[in-house]
């Protein structure tokens, strides 16, 4: 039947192909092309088979079935592919109802792409305790076991070649039946047809080549010639939006975020990369930028900083988490939203607008409640403990309200309220104003204790706030805060302290000012946001600059004051005061420093995530306390181990399970068991103990060797079961004041060592023999790393010199004449290049050209006892197999870095979050849009 001519077939398909669309969709199209491929009789033929295939979702319209009757009814064979899926499948099971009522197990061929299928010998049927890709309604189908196909090996996402040798055994199998010819003949004429058409094709491109190659050559030349100037328009362009990014970025880094996206996809350029790692570490306190459909009116922070209310003009209110990337409720009021404040457990929100209205969201219930409107519009609320809410309107109007809703008492104070806040365990209730008055009430009498109507701020210019807790008013005048207190009443303690000093800021005129209840200050100006810290003995308060936002119409801190919610027409920033970059991660790992002199972590990164450090934690106990640490983000915990005061060296075994730590004079291995790390042995270095000799870098090896090198210049072996190490480079110096630097390739096959001359030679470590010498012209190379599989080396040198030498072609790629002070660490593919400065700054180049692309900085650590040599000095840094830098400082914490374009992309698109506008890309990029967008 399959296997006759089309005049002949008795069926329009050869077979119907049954299947789950949500499991194995491209499995099914992957299969029927090559059914229709396989065994073609010859290149002109279309199809070999003609295959059923339905690719669109049946269960959207059951009025299909007719036509899916219809060609089963044409079809002579049925192919169903079996899973889990398929065989909960309505759909599929409908199917081989509809095949066994006519032909049964006959002409049916299976082929099994996920679960089990098992044959019961005893019963003559398929062992349904243990088949789990048939549906039940099969049972009995079959009196013999059925031979099927084995394509559970296949990807669903990434099926592969048609030519695959496996698969085309599968396609055989199927195919042999479906012509009615043995499976060897099929296999057979579709090998010959194969190289028929070889050689066919073969003599075609021959001819074909040779009448090209006289008319392409001019051509080619055309086509060279427009590539490179098309090269060369993408590249302007992408410099100039690199460019333009760089101008926006301090007032619109959405915006800039956006261009410099477009400008790296334009051309990957250094200067394209260059933009977006300075986008990406600039402004390192910002959070996100949350939209809005309207301008926004009004923001708080729940008390415990983690989730934020953005209320409108338009009535609406959205609650945000913090980072800005979850939408966790929103409800709407009639006016424009004026208050909002959270309950101090954060699970009730209430919201006031300008048309007197209040309403309680509950955030679990996610349902409003509506209260008793105010006479005018509200202008402050809040929560107490005991869940009680006060009101107060312009007109002054004070009302309390029960947690149930019911209003209590209401009061005309002549206060408008700038901050209501309950004090004293809810038994008093503050009131501030704008203009530094106040009140005092007892709850729930809203008898007065304490009243102030003294117009505290100055005639002319100025920008007053109150902090959240009521306790701190000011204003600011020619850069300086003022702060009076409100007037005490006899007999009663003053309630609210003045505000601590802060330093003059620049001369710049202020729009808008907040103030938190811990001491800080931020002040809205025509350039953007300074953000100062109060002053205390001894030190000046510290002044930031916030960039990235237009002039803010608003600002808002928690009530901790680490954060600050800043507004730009519909759109709100959100900042951290305790992210000290955008592109680093905290882990929650804090280290001490008990070193009275340099010291930076020995830092290693195994296979599996897992980071291992040696440095004494912060707030460890003191019995308890452990210099090798193994961290893993997978959740497995902190692992302590270590019996010696400092290592100097760490590496992972290539399985991670195995951590390697060196010391003077030996090298220690600590295998990662469970939620602890066990000493296993210890491997000491050949020569005189005596000697001045600390491991300096391992490499581990497949087999369980160890490549090390110590700070005499020497290069040492240890064999997997040695108790001592033999040496494959002598040492260079004896000199136990004067240590070498060196490194390894990441196989242990290449070590780079410093001679006492300041160059460096590479050695074949299996040989000993030293391949080559490299030296910096009238410099001393400070720093290197061997990288790339040890085929490239990055030198660092004395007078500011950065350089590539290439070993295999044995001269130098480039060289950068910008002074650095550096370490040097890379990627193992060597694709990307870091180095640390003395002054902390990490610095990512260019690999190929030498470009210098920027970085963030190491965060100062808040204490340290060392006090010289700079922050770069006192960390250590080391990059994993999946790009991600890693930094350990002591006295600070562990983080890691994202140091891929792909991460920077992602974060900026998530501060943009929105992409350009058709009229954007024609002014900035002077094109046609483009389907896709900047951030998908």
């Amino acid at each position: 039947m399959a296997g006759q001519n089309v005049s002949q077939r008795t069926h329009r398909y050869d077979a119907f192909l049954s299947y789950s669309h949500a499991a194995d969709s491209a499995k099914a199209d992957h299969l029927r092309r090559g059914l229709q491929n396989f065994a073609r009789s010859s290149w002109r033929q279309l199809r070999a088979l003609r295959i059923f295939l339905d690719n669109a979702s049946l269960s959207a319209n059951p009025g299909l079935w007719p036509e899916i009757e219809r060609h089963l009814a044409d079809s002579g064979a049925f192919i169903l592919l079996a899973c889990p899926r398929s065989a909960g499948s309505d759909w599929v099971q409908k199917e081989i109802n509809w095949w066994r009522a006519g032909l049964g197990a006959r002409r049916m061929l299976i082929v099994v792409t996920g679960g089990e299928l098992k044959w019961d010998h005893g019963a003559g049927d398929f062992d349904w305790e243990h088949t789990t890709c048939l549906p039940r309604t099969m049972a009995g189908m079959f009196s013999d076991e059925p031979r099927w196909v084995d394509l559970r090996w296949m990807s669903e996402e990434n099926p592969g070649s048609l030519r695959d040798s496996r698969f085309q055994q599968c396609v055989a199998d199927l195919a042999a039946p479906l012509h009615g010819r043995p499976k060897e003949d099929l296999i057979g004429a579709d090998v010959t047809r194969q190289r028929r058409t070889k050689r066919l094709v073969r003599g075609a491109l021959a001819v074909i080549t040779a009448l090209a190659v006289t008319a392409g050559l001019g051509w080619v030349n055309a086509v060279q010639q427009r590539d490179e100037a098309q090269r060369q328009a993408r590249l302007a362009t992408s410099r100039q939006l690199a460019a333009t990014a760089l101008n926006l970025k301090d007032g619109n880094l959405r915006l800039a975020s956006l261009l410099a996206i477009e400008a790296y996809r334009m051309q990957e350029s250094p200067e394209a990369i260059a933009t977006l790692n300075q986008l990406s570490t600039d402004s390192p306190h910002l959070v996100s930028m949350l939209p809005s459909a309207k301008d926004i009116s009004a923001l708080a922070f729940s008390p415990d900083d983690k989730t934020v209310a953005v209320g409108d003009e338009g009535g609406a209110v959205a609650v945000w988490r913090v980072d800005g990337r979850v939408l966790r409720a929103r409800t709407s009021l009639p006016g424009r939203i004026t208050a909002v404040g959270f309950s101090q457990g954060g699970k009730r929100l209430a919201a006031g607008d300008s048309k007197g209205n209040v309403g309680v969201y509950d955030l679990t219930r996610k349902t409003l409640r509506r209260l008793a409107p105010q006479p005018k519009s509200v202008s402050s609320l809040g929560f107490g403990m005991a869940g009680q809410l006060a009101v107060v309107d312009e007109a002054g109007t004070v009302a309390l309200y029960e947690e149930s809703g019911k209003m209590v008492r209401s009061k005309r104070s002549g206060h408008s309220g700038e901050v209501t806040v309950f004090q004293d365990v809810d038994s008093h209730l503050l009131v501030r104003d704008g203009v530094g008055g106040g009140a005092l009430y007892t709850v729930p009498e809203l008898h007065t204790v304490l009243e102030s109507h003294q117009l505290s701020v100055p005639a002319g210019q100025y920008v007053a706030a109150v902090s959240n807790g009521g306790r701190c008013f000011g204003y600011l005048k020619f850069g300086q805060l003022l702060s009076p207190p409100l007037s005490e009443r006899k007999d009663y303690e003053s309630l609210a302290d003045t505000c601590p000093d802060f330093p003059a800021l620049p001369n710049e005129e202020a729009r808008g000012l907040a103030l938190s209840n811990n001491g800080r200050m931020a002040v809205g100006t025509a350039s953007g946001i300074t953000v100062a810290d109060a002053q205390t003995k001894g030190q000046a308060g510290r002044l930031r600059k916030l960039t990235g936002v237009g002039r803010p119409s608003l600002l808002r801190f928690s009530d901790t004051g680490e954060r600050l919610a800043s507004v730009h027409g519909r759109t709100a920033a959100l900042w951290n005061f305790q992210q000290s970059s955008r592109t680093a991660h905290a882990h929650g790992l804090p280290l001490s420093d008990d070193q009275n002199m340099i010291h930076s972590p020995a830092l290693a990164t195994g296979p599996d995530g897992q980071v291992a450090w040696s440095n004494l934690m912060q707030d460890e106990p003191f019995d308890k306390q452990a210099r090798l640490h193994v961290w893993s983000p997978k959740g497995r915990g902190l692992l302590v181990g270590g019996d010696d005061l400092l290592y100097s060296a760490l590496a992972f075994s290539p399985d991670g399970r195995t951590l390697y730590a060196g010391l003077s004079g030996k090298v220690q291995s600590w295998q990662v068991q469970g939620t602890r790390l066990v000493k296993r042995r210890t491997v000491t270095f050949a020569g005189r103990q005596d000697d001045y000799r600390n491991a300096v870098m391992i490499a581990p090896r497949a087999d369980g060797s160890l490549v090390l090198t110590t700070d005499d210049g020497a290069v040492h072996i240890a064999d997997p079961s040695a108790q001592r190490t033999r040496i494959a480079v002598p040492r260079g110096t004896g000199d136990p004041q004067r240590g070498l630097l060196s490194s390894l390739s990441d196989d242990g096959r290449t070590a780079a060592v410093e001679n006492t001359n300041g160059a460096v030679d590479l050695y074949d470590v299996g040989s000993g023999r030293k391949m080559q010498s490299v030296r910096l012209d009238g410099e001393k190379v400070k720093a290197f790393a061997l990288a790339g599989g040890g085929h490239s080396l990055f030198l660092d040198g004395s007078r500011g010199t950065f350089a590539r030498w290439d070993l295999d072609a044995q001269r130098f790629r480039w060289r950068s004449d910008e002074p650095n002070g550096a370490r040097v660490t890379s990627s193992a593919d060597g694709r990307t290049v870091l180095t640390l400065a003395d002054s902390g700054a990490l610095t990512r180049w260019d690999a190929d050209t030498g470009d210098r692309l920027g970085g963030p900085d190491i965060p100062i650590p808040p204490h340290t006892l060392s006090g010289i040599g700079g922050i770069g000095q006192h960390t250590g840094f080391v990059m994993d197999s999946a790009g991600t830098l890693w930094t350990a400082t002591e006295g600070g914490e562990v983080l890691s870095w994202d140091f891929s374009v792909a991460s920077w992309i992602k974060g900026l698109c998530r501060i943009a979050d929105r992409n350009l506008t058709d009229a954007e890309w024609r002014r900035y990029v002077g094109t046609t849009p483009p389907s896709r967008p900047t951030c998908g």
